[in-house]
């Protein structure tokens, strides 16, 4: 699954879509390597070297070139584009891959609003409304901001999981930043939660009872949902604006919180998240940044790292439990796991997932 997410990643970001590569021709292969060639072939000798590559290329240049010459050649390239289109099939295999549990009605690609193929968000819920209005969860993919569905994996199966326990939920798409840098994320969600809200009669939801999961980019997301108030400027100009866009309990796993002691650098690249003036850069940072908004009135927070997270240090974690604290939050957890790296909330979900049901039904549930 890990080298399936990087492969993907590749190939979004060659500007082509996983679906132009998951081509059952040669057509998506040969544009994804034609355009791969125009962004990274600097010298146009037909092949890219290690110093020309860059992005998610030059991270995994060693495992492309596979004899280790130093050069991307024509017949390394194909392979690759061959291994982006078998995965992008088994992409789709997974997403459709869910049963469906009794008793749970599953709504796929719902418009939260229009204008934009990203404004989607999948529905799991009962089919019975039961005796009183239900609280709701907010999943929120991760990905690097520029990566990651809302399709497939656990952004799939928790939604049907916490749907058998009672709970309305979403998992919900967002503009990734090669379309739009921030803050379009945090808008995107901000405005799925009003909407949300907007639906809570017709899907029998309560609410002043919603929480939201998110895991890296995800859980960066959920957190700025927890913290960030209408009076912020970042609801964005999307409907449902007599709503709120708060949520009531916090669940963010591998979280980029300060983005001012974090990749701001290269957050701030082209296509990137804090994409902009490199003058303006560490305004946007400071604006990105959860650990900006902590405030005493914050909900509750439960925040998932481990040690070894090579991708977001769990330095981040820990500042944004600092920060909450040091703001006179009254409710926050701060569960550290030794060795986990950056899938850690999956690494340990025999526990993890039992903390977070128990940590929900304490905040959302009566």
């Amino acid at each position: 699954m890990r080298n399936q997410r990087t492969f993907l990643c590749l190939a979004l970001m060659t500007g082509l879509g996983v679906s132009t590569v998951g081509s059952s021709s040669t057509f998506g292969q040969d544009q994804f390597i034609k355009r791969l060639k125009q962004q990274q072939d600097k010298n146009s000798d037909g092949k890219i070297e290690k110093s020309e590559a860059s992005g998610q290329l030059k991270n995994n240049f060693d495992r492309v070139d596979t004899n280790r010459d130093g050069v991307l050649d024509q017949k390394e390239l194909v392979a690759l584009a061959k291994r982006l289109q078998r995965n992008s099939a088994n992409r789709t295999k997974n997403e459709n891959r869910f049963a469906i549990p009794d008793g749970i009605e599953f709504k796929q690609n719902i418009t939260y609003r229009e204008g934009n193929a990203a404004w989607k968000l999948d529905l799991a819920m009962p089919k019975e409304n039961g005796d009183s209005p239900r609280p709701a969860i907010v999943f929120v993919h991760g990905g690097g901001w520029r990566g990651g569905d809302k399709a497939g994996g656990v952004w799939t199966s928790y939604p049907l999981h916490f749907a058998q326990k009672g709970y309305v939920c979403i998992s919900i798409n967002y503009r990734l930043s090669q379309q739009s840098a921030f803050p379009a994320c945090v808008e995107d969600c901000k405005c799925a939660v009003r909407w949300l809200r907007a639906n809570a009669q017709k899907y029998n939801i309560d609410p002043e009872r919603i929480g939201a999961y998110g895991n890296s980019a995800g859980a960066h997301l959920v957190s700025m949902l927890g913290l960030v108030g209408k009076d912020r400027n970042l609801e964005g100009d999307g409907p449902h604006q007599e709503f709120s866009s708060e949520i009531q309990a916090v669940v963010p796993s591998a979280t980029p919180a300060d983005f001012n002691v974090w990749a701001k650098s290269n957050l701030g690249n082209k296509g990137r998240l804090l994409a902009g003036e490199a003058s303006s850069l560490d305004e946007r940072a400071k604006r990105a940044s959860p650990v900006t908004y902590a405030h005493e009135k914050a909900p509750p927070f439960l925040i998932i790292h481990g040690t070894a997270d090579r991708t977001v240090p769990v330095d981040q974690g820990q500042r944004l439990a600092k920060a909450l604290k040091d703001a006179g939050a009254n409710e926050v957890t701060l569960k550290i796991y030794d060795g986990a790296g950056h899938g850690v909330f999956r690494q340990h979900e025999k526990e993890t997932l039992p903390m977070m049901e128990k940590f929900f039904e304490k905040h959302l549930k009566k």
